[in-house]
């Protein structure tokens, strides 16, 4: 088992052994470049998205696909080298732009000692939205899976890390040390695009999806201020980041429609940036 792990990692430490000597936006661009090139040719990964675009866009073309395929294939190599070399990715400061606006609400609930929940999804580089938190003295952890393959894992935990702590395993002790977390007004970031076992279906994309609804009722029960926020590139290779509205704190239904919605509405305006591989929906 171990030698068959070890064997997997290899392409991984290669890739980052050989892309370390490079610039930092060198390395991000090679790696989109690698990811086009390689994921594509994995057959699981492109059945699995291909799937994906399937149920959710039925009259793409094949060809569309194919091309939308390799375009999803280098935004997820992208973002996988910034998490590799997170530490500088949160130097980037002249490469993630965002308006101080935006982020009045969750001062303010920073300086009453009011609990913060920020939501993502894996759409266009989701990790810099903790980097925006991080230089506005809103550092906040996050929830993680353990990854099976013990060799990446000790890569992915320490990327995870360098963004902000504590960084929380999914689980029984994870969930007690957030609330724990939540209920001291800290901050916690948190992906809501995963199918979840004890989730209940709410629409996503038009079709039924598996969705925690934890968040919501934690967030009603704290009185966490709950702000959806998303990074997503541009043409110029620039990532913007947004804060949305705090959402208002209603019922467990009604929240986690509006999380939905929220994610929905950036998956549309930028498709190819989401990480179609995740079995959404089941």
């Amino acid at each position: 088992m171990l030698l068959r792990q070890f064997i997997e990692i290899i392409p991984f430490y290669l890739l980052i052994f050989l892309l370390r000597v490079l610039p930092f936006e060198k390395r991000v661009y090679w790696g989109g470049e690698l990811c086009k090139l390689i994921l594509p040719k994995i057959r699981k990964f492109n059945k699995r998205v291909d799937t994906n675009l399937k149920l959710i866009y039925p009259n793409m073309s094949q060809n569309r696909r194919k091309k939308f395929i390799e375009e999803n294939s280098k935004m997820i190599g992208k973002s996988f080298i910034e998490l590799m070399f997170n530490k500088e990715f949160h130097k980037q400061t002249n490469k993630i732009i965002y308006e101080k606006t935006e982020l009045l609400a969750l001062l303010e609930a920073k300086n009453l000692n009011r609990p913060i929940i920020i939501i993502s999804g894996h759409i266009g580089s989701w990790e810099a939205v903790r980097a925006v938190l991080s230089k506005n003295n809103l550092t906040s952890g996050a929830i993680y899976q353990r990854n099976r393959n013990i060799f990446y894992e000790r890569l992915h935990l320490r990327a995870i890390k360098e963004g902000g702590e504590p960084i929380l395993e999914v689980g029984t002790s994870g969930t007690r040390k957030m609330i724990s977390l939540i209920r001291s007004g800290g901050v916690i970031a948190l992906m809501i695009d995963q199918a979840v076992e004890e989730g209940k279906y709410f629409k996503f994309l038009g079709r039924p999806a598996k969705t925690s609804t934890s968040i919501a009722e934690i967030s009603i029960k704290y009185n966490a201020l709950l702000v959806p926020a998303y990074g997503i590139r541009r043409p110029d290779n620039s990532i913007k980041v947004n804060f949305e509205s705090p959402l208002e704190l209603s019922t467990v239904s009604a929240i986690t429609k509006m999380m939905n919605s929220s994610l929905e509405n950036r998956v549309r305006q930028a498709p190819t940036q989401w990480y179609w591989p995740h079995k959404r929906w089941k």
